[in-house]
């Protein structure tokens, strides 16, 4: 098998990109290429090695192979091969596609070409409906969970197209084996354990971006996708935990142990108000309002709970000071089932929160008036209220101002 030529192209491809786009030269230096004709076009295996089929590569025009080389490059840069454990791989390779896609035309460089048919979050918009905006806000994992869904890949296939694509498939399953394009770096291609070669990974993207950023050239949506690599979020319930330990209201008195000193006054702790508000509009389905109460019931067992059931309208404050009275004195006075309005609960907490609070706004996203300007600055009102301020969500990711916003995955445990 002559790879002369894909060596020569992938040559000057790096050479286009150190002009172009920066951002995938040191990935392009570092991989370990091969080139076999057992593959459908070209993909990066579990181990990070990309392999290329010849007669796939060699029907392309030199702009269709740059796009190729930067998806390609994309991916294991960003480490979705290491990322998608657990999750349906055509869903996960669709989503990681997307997001890939979207960063390389929102580069918008010249001497490039992308075919029609490739995923676009254009059309992942189609098929989740969502907005573009919304997507861009979605982690790769989040736009995966959504496509897991029933019928979720066969919506893909009508309306994306991807099937057909340039670049479909290319999250290989297992080791590929072929003839050797290039090397790459010897430390990445010996490892081979997967959580070390992806920690690795994560070092050159960190690596890739300081330098994409030194030559001036690292666009938005491409950095908003390697944020998620390097700016690794921790789980809700590590959020909720410490965002609540840290807006917690703390005094000291003499009374209380000091573990430093017998001479200081020790840690006097008050039990602090966690306000629930919980989404009962007609677009929660019974399973996730179970799991907003079951998030609610978490929240008592060291806090004193006020839970405020909201659709269009914000309906009574109910109080638990221990999980059991959740189920009792909670769950069966929660009503709703309207449209869904989040002003006029945000209005009816801000009023009677006091200072410091946390207060915990659970909803699958879908809030007719998140974005107009008078519920943004209520956002702010709370938050400015709150010692700790968050929205978890089960669908469509919300920006309000104050808020920390995380994902609510509910086929977490």
């Amino acid at each position: 098998m002559d790879v002369g030529n894909i060596r020569d192209d992938l040559r000057d491809i790096r050479i286009f990109c150190g002009r172009y786009f920066p951002f995938v030269v040191i990935p392009l230096s570092y991989l370990r290429i091969v080139a076999t004709e057992h593959i459908p076009t070209a993909g990066v295996d579990d181990h990070g090695v990309l392999a290329i089929r010849p007669s796939f590569w060699l029907s392309l025009t030199i702009e269709e192979k740059r796009f190729v080389a930067i998806h390609e490059s994309l991916h294991i840069t960003l480490c979705h091969p290491f990322r998608m454990k657990g999750f349906n791989r055509d869903a996960y390779n669709i989503a990681a596609d997307g997001k890939v896609n979207h960063a390389i035309t929102g580069a918008r460089v010249s001497g490039i070409d992308y075919r029609q048919s490739m995923v676009t979050l254009n059309g992942l918009a189609t098929v989740t409906g969502l907005r573009v905006e919304d997507l861009e806000k979605m982690s790769t994992e989040e736009i995966a969970r959504l496509l897991e869904k029933p019928g979720g890949i066969e919506k893909c296939s009508r309306e994306d197209g991807e099937e057909g694509s340039l670049n479909a498939g290319d999250l290989l399953s297992g080791e590929v084996e072929g003839e050797e394009v290039q090397s790459g770096d010897e430390g990445l291609s010996r490892t081979r354990d997967r959580e070390e070669l992806e920690k690795r990974w994560r070092n050159l993207a960190e690596r890739a971006k300081s330098f994409a950023k030194q030559a001036g050239t690292m666009p938005a949506a491409l950095e908003r996708i390697v944020d998620e690599v390097l700016e690794v979020k921790p789980p809700w319930q590590v959020t909720i935990r410490f965002g609540l330990r840290n807006g917690a209201k703390v005094d000291s008195s003499f009374a209380y142990p000091n573990r430093r000193s017998d001479d200081l006054p020790g840690p006097m702790g008050y039990r602090y108000t966690v306000w629930a508000l919980i989404d009962t509009s007609g677009s929660i389905g019974e399973n996730e309002l179970k799991y907003f109460l079951g998030i609610a019931k978490h929240d008592a067992r060291n806090a004193s709970l006020k839970v405020v059931a909201w659709d269009a309208e914000a309906y009574e404050v109910l109080a638990a000071e221990r999980p059991g009275e959740v189920a009792r004195k909670v769950a069966p006075k929660m009503k709703g089932g309207g449209g869904t309005v989040c002003l006029p609960v945000l209005q009816k907490v801000c009023e009677f929160m006091a200072y410091g609070d946390a207060v915990v706004m659970l909803t699958d996203g879908e809030i007719y008036d998140a974005e107009k300007d008078e519920t943004q600055e209520w956002f702010r009102r709370v938050s400015a209220k709150a010692g700790f301020a968050m929205i978890g969500y089960t669908y469509k990711p919300l920006t309000a101002p104050g808020f920390t916003a995380t994902h609510v995955n509910l086929d977490s445990s």
